[in-house]
């Protein structure tokens, strides 16, 4: 007795279900490879701003601990964009200190202008300018800060456009209280918070 074979071949339903089955695979396996990029990022991002804020750190402290510290005084810089401290050393030589501290307006359309930049002073097409700068007097060396992302933004009254980092300078705090100078540079960002930020603590003419 001869048997006929089956040749109705795949339903329309097993069709169904095998394509869900890889549909689900493969969004399962995309999302996965994302994950794992943007964990590959931040920690990136994290290596690049611990050497800058390690390095610039310890350029600082050197001249501190080593020569010692006599006196800080701190001035606003010539275009009111930040701060500058003049450091004299106890082996009379100086050292400055510069942070430049420009926000650009962040707001993405003309509803969010007056609340997040006309109400803050900040132009409403300024892009963001952060540095850093540190040397003898007469040789002072811009420390850039890393470039940890950036957004381009449409400007809001022209065809061009304005830029915004991802890595700001929040905050800058200086003390000099007590015969102690202290500077907090607080360094922000989305997925790394302040953690990094930049501290540098000396005594004022420490015997």
């Amino acid at each position: 007795m001869i048997r006929k074979l089956n040749n109705k071949g795949m339903t329309v339903v097993e069709i169904l279900v095998t394509f869900l089955l890889v549909a689900v695979i493969i969004v399962s396996l995309y999302d996965g490879i994302v994950a794992l990029k943007n964990k590959e990022t931040i920690a990136s991002y994290k290596l690049s701003l611990v050497t800058y804020r390690d390095l610039l750190t310890k350029d600082i402290q050197d001249d501190l601990i080593k020569i010692g510290l006599s006196s800080a005084q701190t001035s606003s810089l010539s275009d009111g964009t930040g701060y500058r401290i003049t450091m004299a050393l106890r082996d009379g030589s100086k050292r400055i200190l510069e942070v430049k501290q420009q926000f650009g307006c962040n707001a993405v359309d003309a509803i969010e202008v007056d609340e997040l930049c006309v109400k803050a002073g900040i132009d409403k097409n300024a892009s963001d300018d952060f540095s850093i700068s540190y040397g003898p007097e007469g040789d002072v060396v811009e420390y850039p800060l890393p470039n940890l992302g950036r957004e381009e933004l449409d400007n809001l009254d022209n065809s061009g456009t304005h830029t915004i980092s991802a890595l700001r300078i929040n905050e800058v705090d200086i003390s000099t209280a007590n015969q102690v100078f202290s500077l907090r540079i607080v360094l922000n960002h989305p997925d790394l918070g302040s953690k990094y930020s930049i501290d540098i603590v000396s005594p004022i003419n420490y015997p």
